[in-house]
């Protein structure tokens, strides 16, 4: 057995780091804290500092890595240009919603959907199981399925 055995070796050190900044807040102030409030960010920053290195990570991860820990987010995820970065890593991508057209067939969550239009920040996509519309992150990963046929002339 392993842990988070799907990531890549970067999106486990840093998913590791990001776990150890929750333990070490924790044996710190021995008071409840913020889960990712500012006692959280400044240990998270103090135990990457050691790794944010060109012989631990790539150039353009290292980049988007010392952006993220300006002001990092309760999740790696929420930072869109770190999951980018992460991504180009990966083994065995899958394309995030984003990459694919419009009216493209996607599995998603057990579920099939049709990619649409942009509404704001999300993608709004039509369940082909129940028939109704959800709003999708763009950095969803996306199981390609097909395309809709294209609509006839009347």
């Amino acid at each position: 057995m392993s842990v988070n055995a799907d990531l890549n070796i970067y999106a486990f050190l840093v998913t590791l780091i990001h776990e150890f900044a929750h333990y070490t807040t924790f044996v710190r102030h021995r008071r409840w804290t913020q889960p990712h409030g500012p006692h959280w960010k400044g240990e998270y920053a103090r135990l990457m500092r050691p790794f944010l290195s060109r012989t631990v990570f790539p150039a353009d991860l290292l980049r988007s890595l010392e952006k993220h820990l300006l002001d990092a987010p309760a999740s790696s995820c929420q930072d869109q240009d770190l999951m980018r970065a992460l991504k180009r890593y990966d083994a065995e991508p899958t394309p995030f919603l984003e990459d694919i057209p419009e009216r493209t067939i996607f599995r998603f969550n057990n579920r099939l959907f049709v990619k649409g239009a942009q509404v704001r920040k999300r993608f709004k996509c039509r369940c082909l199981n129940d028939r109704r519309n959800y709003l999708i992150d763009p950095l969803a990963e996306v199981q390609v399925q097909g395309s809709m046929p294209a609509r006839r002339a009347s």
